[in-house]
């Protein structure tokens, strides 16, 4: 379990959409932080809240962008559905764990949440970055 470096690498080429995931990365870093340091509780409220607004932000911004060109995006379905199992599995556990009190947070999801965004970053959000910009979105 180790932080995720956010770098170049990880950048699809638009703008928006790149601020948008080094702000997830750091929401992710700072629960593994807190994790590492046995205060995952204190601070786990705070990042619920900021994987919620991250996504109902980041989801419309690339949705829009979708939208936008009807039609000629061939991964619409697949990466709305990447995104809609994403917030729904991470989002729900985090809350269910906030819930109750004898809950455990594992190295096993902080495993899942980080390697799926890596996953997703480089795969589905990658060619989508190279679609916008042949589409002329930097």
């Amino acid at each position: 379990m180790h932080p995720i470096d956010w770098n170049e690498s990880l950048h699809i080429g638009v703008a928006t959409i790149d601020e948008q995931h080094g702000r997830l990365t750091d929401t992710i870093n700072a629960l593994l932080l807190a994790y590492m340091q046995g205060q995952e509780r204190e601070v786990l409220a705070g990042i619920i809240n900021e994987l919620h607004d991250y996504a109902h932000t980041h989801f419309a911004t690339e949705e829009s962008l979708m939208r936008r060109f009807d039609g000629q995006y061939s991964e619409l379905t697949i990466h709305l559905q990447q995104h809609t199992m994403f917030f729904t599995r991470i989002v729900d556990f985090l809350l269910e764990y906030v819930g109750d009190p004898q809950g455990e947070l594992t190295p096993e999801v902080l495993d899942f949440l980080t390697d799926w965004w890596k996953t997703h970053v480089t795969g589905i959000d990658a060619r989508f970055g190279k679609f916008l910009n042949q589409q002329g979105i930097q």
